[in-house]
C-alpha cells in the first residue's frame, strides 16, 4: 500500500512519475487528487496509449524541481509519455 497523496504533499512533492510495463512513462502533476487517495488506489485506472495495457505504477517525483532529474511531463499543452 502507497502513501496518499496528501502524505506526499507533506512532504513537498507536488508530482508523480507515472510507468507502464511496456516502459512508457509520463510525470503528472498530483493537484488533481484529493489528500486521502492513496497512489494505489488509482494506479488501475491508468490506460497506456502506447501498448493499451491497463494498470501504472505511481511513485512520487522527488525530482520534478531539477531538470536533469526529472522526468518533463508537459509539452505543447498535452502530456509527454503515453500514458494518460
Amino acid at each position: 500500500m502507497k502513501i496518499t497523496f496528501g502524505e506526499m504533499r507533506g512532504m513537498t512533492v507536488r508530482a508523480v512519475l507515472v510507468y507502464c510495463q511496456c516502459g512508457h512513462h509520463t510525470a503528472l502533476e498530483a493537484h488533481r487528487w484529493r489528500d486521502e487517495v492513496r497512489l494505489s488506489d488509482i494506479e488501475p485506472r491508468f490506460v497506456c496509449a502506447g501498448c493499451g495495457g491497463r494498470g501504472a505504477d505511481l511513485r512520487p517525483d522527488f525530482n520534478r524541481g531539477n531538470p536533469q532529474l526529472a522526468i518533463i511531463g508537459m509539452k505543447k499543452g498535452r502530456p509527454r509519455g503515453a500514458l494518460n
